[in-house]
């Protein structure tokens, strides 16, 4: 395995990660919900393991992103999105509302 394959396999597993968190995901959810055990994803997250593309897709699913969010093309790397994701999705359907208006008026 090459150098840049290594390097890719890690940064597609810290995006499942990363995502992971920001909605508040456990592990063992996350394999469950791709027919692994937690431990798996655990290799997949530290890039110990490469993930399959068919797991890769099944992730994206459950982690409700994009396939290309993961692998780099469209990851919206902004600091502070993690916290500002993973704080969204701790509001109730009222909440989003009034953020999603205040914003708004910053167009």
């Amino acid at each position: 395995m090459s150098e840049h394959e290594k390097q890719l396999d890690v940064a597609i597993g810290k995006a499942i990660g990363d995502r992971r968190e920001a909605i508040g995901m456990t592990q063992r959810r996350l394999g469950d919900a791709i027919g692994v055990t937690f431990q798996q994803v655990q290799k997949y997250e530290g890039g110990r393991n490469r993930i399959a593309a068919s797991k890769l897709v099944l992730a994206a699913k459950a982690l409700k992103c994009d396939v290309a969010e993961l692998v780099g093309e469209d990851r919206g790397d902004h600091p502070g999105s993690v916290r500002l994701i993973r704080a969204w999705s701790n509001l109730n359907e009222k909440q989003r509302e009034a953020v999603t208006a205040m914003i708004e008026t910053f167009e």
